[in-house]
Formats: C-alpha cells, structure tokens, sequence
C-alpha cells in the first residue's frame, strides 16, 4: 500500500485567482480559527455593505440627472457658448452623459479616480468637453425632424473598425441609430478629449499651488506668516461649483427674463 505524505508547510495553490483571496498552511488555517479571527472581519463587510449603498444611490442619482439633462438638451445646446465661456457651468460633471466601448478594450471609462498620498482625486468628463465632442461631425446624425442630432452612446470592434451608436435630437427628443462608422474614431476622440480634462486639472493645481507658494513667502517676507501655518493654507480651489440642476434653471430664468423685456418693449 502506498503511503501519502502531506506537506502542510507550504501554502494551498491559488486555484481561484482572485484579488481578495488569501493564501495561507493549514496549520495557520487551524490557529486562525481557534484565535477566531476573520480573515474579513465584521467590520470589513460592513464598510462593504457601505460602499456599495453608496454606488446604488450614486448610480440612481445619475439616471435621475441622465433624463434631466436629455429632456433639456434643446436648452443646454442653445447656451453651448455661454456653458464653456462660464467655469461654473464648464466643470460640471458629465461623465454619465455619454458611454462607449467595444470588443478588446471594454467600457470607456470617462472618469478616473487617482489616489495621491491617501487622497483621492475624482477627474470626470466636463460639461464643457462633452459639448466640444458633440461638436465633431463623428457624434452629429440628421435627425429625420432635419434638426442635428448628437451620439450619446456608441460601440464595436477596434479590430473591424465597425460600430453602432444612438444619438437623440434636441429638437423632437426621438432616439435614432447609425452604424458604419469608424470605431476608432469615436474611441480615439473620446480619450483625447478626456486626457485633456485630467491635463486641465493637473494644470490648475500646479498654478494654484506655484501661487500658494509666492503667496507665502511674500507674507514671509513681510513678516505676516504665523509660525505654525505652512504653504498649503494658501492654497485655494476654484471657488463655488455649481451642479446640473442648478445651471439648468439658472438658463431657464436667463431665457424667461429676456422674453419679458422683449414683451414689455
């Protein structure tokens, strides 16, 4: 009869590759249990359990200003200039305007989340990007109402080069689709437009910091600077933001007070 040796120094083979799996000996295995520790703990599943509410109500938040934003589509086209010569209004997130991908390369993603010394920093799509891109003949279609009707959703192959996307008109709301067009095209224009963005944001806080630091030192200088403050209390943000709902009934006012002037002449 043959005798089986086991081993239980080295670690179990990792038959399930993934991320959040540990690898440990049986022996450690036993003692773990016996100390009744978790290797996620209570806490941890709780703190899961919370983050995904989070992303529940962050998704229904979306969709709600999804369908806000389209069904004043008509509004915002006809401010276009006014929305990216106004930074409030400019900056205003849209990465869950539009979506894109295809085989290979998967999902577009048109927001990025970078983690720098423990903080993370959120760069999306802006208003003012989006609206650039609509103005490329790539996201324009004629809309049987003979309005312009711009692509909010598209996909395909980088391989084949095929593609599909929808757009809707501002004009008579309907959703039309169009194919035969470049995959790339579309997936290119998007990324470089969205490098942009994150480039504009880098930018900023460059300035706004190279300030903070003239700042400083001038009351340094001048012998204003509290001992215990540092450059970084100089540093400042781009002031007030404003969300979608806002700038839409902001436009809606604009558009109501110019009619009444008009009424009254």
């Amino acid at each position: 009869m043959a005798t089986i040796y086991i081993n239980d120094t080295k670690p179990f083979p990792n038959f399930l590759a993934k991320s959040d799996n540990k690898r440990e000996t049986f022996a450690n295995y036993c003692n773990r249990q016996k100390a009744k520790l978790k290797l996620i703990s209570d806490q941890m599943e709780l703190e899961k359990k919370d983050q995904e509410n989070l992303r529940e109500l962050r998704a229904s938040r979306n969709k709600r200003k999804y369908s806000l934003f389209y069904e004043s589509l008509d509004l915002i086209l006809r401010h276009r200039d006014e929305i990216c010569a106004t930074a409030r209004y400019a900056n205003i997130d849209a990465h869950y305007l539009i979506r894109g991908g295809g085989l290979y390369v998967g999902p577009l993603a048109t927001a990025r989340q970078f983690n720098f010394s423990g903080t993370l920093v959120n760069i999306n799509l802006k208003l003012s990007t989006l609206l650039e891109i609509w103005n490329s003949e790539q996201f324009q279609i004629k809309c049987k109402c003979g309005d312009t009707a711009v692509i909010r959703s598209f996909s395909g192959s980088p391989l084949s080069g095929s593609s599909r996307a929808t757009a809707i008109c501002p004009n008579c709301k309907k959703e039309s689709s169009i194919g035969n067009r470049s995959f790339g095209k579309y997936y290119s224009l998007m990324l470089k437009n969205i490098g942009n963005d994150i480039e504009k944001v880098a930018k900023n806080i460059i300035a706004k910091w190279s300030l903070a630091e003239l700042t400083y030192d001038k009351k340094v200088n001048e012998g204003n600077a509290s001992k215990w403050s540092g450059i970084g209390y100089e540093l400042y943000g781009d002031g007030e933001i404003c969300d979608l709902e806002t700038m839409i009934n902001e436009l809606k006012m604009k558009e109501f007070e110019a009619q009444s002037r008009a009424e009254e002449k």
